[in-house]
């Protein structure tokens, strides 16, 4: 069958515009890497008022990282694209006794630094739970994570954290997040447990 003309300029113009977006998409993409470090905080329980004390009380434990609901392994690079943050969660249990309303995991971004008063900091990015707000997958109200039971953490405003993150250092693309295992659990009194070095459970698939 011959084509005409109009029709054959058709089907090139569109196959020359899937091929760019395909090329447009594969190159956002690059590789992301969730990297432990041993982190220097020390549990700590921090009482209604201010008061604290080291503990060795453990409330919370790791389970899973997971990017796009696929299992990464903290050590080993995976392919993502610029918006990887928005898609990484952690999967957490509540091994205490108690309702838990307030879960939060703290991670470093090494390439996001600035200057201030003649010091260089470094921003950071927390994955949390927290009784009130809402569910990624579903938009239901977030309820207190109660005793044996699992949750994801995710980024609850990952639009205002990267805007404050350019704002102050310029960076726009982040290709390096650093886990000290930094976990701090909220109570309704006022009350902060802290926990580090949380180590994963069980070490997920490794990524294809």
């Amino acid at each position: 069958m011959t084509l005409n003309r109009p029709f054959s300029c058709l089907l090139l113009c569109l196959a020359i515009a899937a091929g760019s977006w395909c090329e447009s998409t594969h190159a956002q993409e690059r590789e992301r890497l969730i990297s432990p470090i041993r982190s220097g905080v020390q549990p700590t329980m921090i009482f209604p008022g201010g008061a604290y004390a080291p503990t060795n009380l453990v409330l919370v434990e790791v389970i899973e990282f997971k990017h796009a609901g696929v299992s990464v392994t903290p050590g080993k690079p995976f392919r993502a694209d610029e918006d990887w943050l928005t898609n990484l969660t952690v999967r957490v249990k509540n091994i205490s006794d108690r309702p838990l309303p307030h879960i939060s995991m703290s991670f470093g971004l090494p390439e996001a630094k600035f200057v201030k008063d003649g010091r260089q900091y470094s921003m950071g990015l927390t994955l949390a739970h927290k009784v009130g707000a809402r569910m990624k997958e579903n938009d239901r109200e977030m309820k207190a994570v109660m005793p044996g039971e699992e949750v994801e953490l995710f980024c609850l405003n990952c639009s205002l954290e990267f805007r404050e993150i350019a704002n102050r250092t310029g960076v726009t693309s982040i290709t390096l997040v650093n886990s000290g295992g930094d976990v701090s659990v909220f109570f309704e009194d006022g009350g902060r447990w802290m926990g580090s070095n949380l180590q994963i459970r069980a070490a997920a698939k490794p990524n294809p």
